[in-house]
């Protein structure tokens, strides 16, 4: 069995999983979730279970060995060498491919980001598979995705929120600027036939305020608050394009979106050390235009 320790926001827990099916598919094996992180006393965010929106049906366990490499991660990465042998596996970068994973055997238990599409390359059909969405769209969310289908959409995913208001976040991540926007909506107007621009944030102030579309239609989708925001990562997943912020949870809208032909838009930066920002390049997916 591969167990995953999940851990941080819908985004993050989908890479997670992402990477523990692929590894069970190699195995032979299949793979179950482990929440500890999640419900353990921490001064980290709070975050909740979000996998349930999905057709996933991967058993949720408990186990003795996923809380003591929780409490003791930071030790085991220091010698994770020798603790692979004993089937604990952690990543360093979270975006950064470790390719020990790909000799992984065994029960293991992995314990990290994994944002890396190099972690489930070859199993992208099961995991889009799990990733369909439990629930029917319903009310102003099933209107737009019938509006969707009848013209050229591109998804806008802004996120300000923590990268601005939170000072351990504001530290470590950038925050998408007006210039940004500008460039990617021009690259989108170049390659795209009358688009249509949807828009998802958390600050459509800011947007409305700062950013400008020029003559093409525009659409605020500015409804799925708190434990609804989770849909906004389907709209954005049935646009037929997309300009990501650097958040996983637009990073996802834009890979789940099926067009064979979907022009994708993404930030050269993401976070405040350059040296991160250097394994962008590695992280985005092939054909991805980074702005």
């Amino acid at each position: 069995m591969v167990t995953v320790l999940l851990s941080g926001g819908l985004g993050n827990q989908m890479f997670q999983y992402a990477a523990a099916k692929a590894l069970a598919k190699r195995l032979g094996t299949s793979p179950a979730i482990d929440l500890y992180p999640l419900i353990k006393k921490t001064h980290a965010t709070i975050r909740p279970y979000e996998l349930g929106i999905f057709n996933i049906d991967a058993p949720i366990v408990s186990t003795l060995r996923g809380k003591m490499l929780t409490k003791a991660r930071s030790f085991v990465q220091k010698h994770k060498e020798f603790f692979r042998h004993f089937g604990l596996f952690t990543d360093t970068y979270a975006i950064l491919y470790q390719p020990a994973f790909g000799s992984l055997k065994g029960n293991v238990i992995l314990s990290g980001y994994f944002q890396n599409e190099k972690y489930f390359k070859g199993a992208e059909a099961g995991i889009r598979d799990d990733f369909t969405f439990r629930h029917p769209l319903e009310g102003k969310n099933k209107e737009i995705a019938g509006q969707l289908a009848s013209v050229e959409p591109v998804s806008v995913h802004i996120r300000r929120g923590d990268y601005v208001q939170n000072a351990d976040a504001a530290s470590n991540f950038v925050t998408c600027d007006v210039s940004y926007y500008e460039k990617a909506v021009a690259h989108i107007c170049g390659k795209v036939n009358n688009p249509s621009f949807y828009i998802f944030s958390d600050d459509f102030d800011w947007v409305k305020e700062n950013l400008d579309f020029g003559n093409h239609p525009v659409s605020f989708v500015d409804w799925n608050r708190e434990g609804k925001s989770c849909i906004d990562m389907r709209l954005m997943s049935l646009c037929k394009h997309n300009i990501t912020a650097n958040s996983s949870f637009s990073w996802w809208g834009a890979w789940l979106n099926a067009n064979p032909d979907k022009v994708v838009v993404c930030p050269l930066r993401w976070f405040r050390e350059e040296k991160k920002n250097s394994l962008l390049k590695d992280f985005y997916p092939e054909g991805w235009t980074m702005i």
